[in-house]
C-alpha cells in the first residue's frame, strides 16, 4: 500500500466512524505548507540557507516540477474555524492556495531576495517528486469560506525575515537537513 493510499483510506475510516459514532471529524489535505518554523528540509529553507551563506540554490531537475505553497497562518485559520464551525463535519477538504509556482521560480524569487549574483545550480530529479501539485480548494471555500491569505512571493519575504530573526537556532536544523 501505498502512502496516498493509506492517507485515502484513514480518510475513509475518520469519514464513516463520523458516521456511525457522531463523533464530528474532518479530513484536510495540506498543500506544502511553509512559514515560520516549517520543516527544515523544505525546498524554500534550503534555498533561504544556501543564498544567506553564498551558495547557489541547487534545483532538483529541471526546475519545472509546480507546487501551491500554503502560508502556516492560513493552515492555523482553517483549524480554527473548525473549532467552531461543524458546516464541514464528515468532510476531506484541500486546504492549499491558488497560487501555483515553479521550482526554478521560486529560486529565482529567493535568490533575487538575498543575493542576486548567484547562479541556480540544477542536479538530478528525485523519483519520488511529484512533477505538479494542485489543491482544488472550492470545497473548503464553500462550506467555511476558506481563502488563501499570502501569495508566495509575499509569504517568502516574510518568512526570509522571520529565517534572519531566528537564523542562529533555525539554520542548523536546515543545513543538517
Amino acid at each position: 500500500m501505498t502512502l496516498d493510499q493509506f492517507d485515502c483510506l484513514r480518510e475513509q475510516y475518520a469519514r464513516v466512524y463520523s458516521e456511525m459514532y457522531g463523533l464530528p471529524t474532518v479530513s484536510l489535505r495540506y498543500f506544502t505548507v511553509y512559514g515560520p518554523r516549517m520543516r527544515p528540509n523544505m525546498a524554500i529553507s534550503n534555498f533561504v540557507s544556501r543564498c544567506l551563506n553564498g551558495e547557489p540554490p541547487v534545483i532538483y531537475g529541471d526546475g519545472q516540477q509546480t507546487r501551491e505553497f500554503t502560508y502556516i497562518d492560513d493552515v492555523v485559520d482553517v483549524n480554527r474555524t473548525l473549532l467552531t464551525d461543524d458546516a464541514a463535519d464528515g468532510e476531506i477538504m484541500n486546504v492549499g492556495s491558488t497560487d501555483t509556482i515553479d521550482i526554478e521560480t521560486l529560486a529565482e524569487v529567493i535568490r533575487d531576495e538575498l543575493a542576486p549574483e548567484l547562479e541556480l545550480e540544477y542536479t538530478e530529479v528525485r523519483e519520488a517528486d511529484a512533477a505538479h501539485t494542485h489543491a482544488d480548494i472550492e470545497k473548503a471555500n464553500e462550506l467555511l469560506g476558506y481563502e488563501p491569505t499570502r501569495d508566495i512571493r509575499e509569504g517568502v519575504r516574510e518568512f526570509i525575515d522571520w529565517y534572519q530573526a531566528n537564523r542562529e537556532w533555525y539554520e542548523p536544523l536546515v543545513r543538517q537537513s
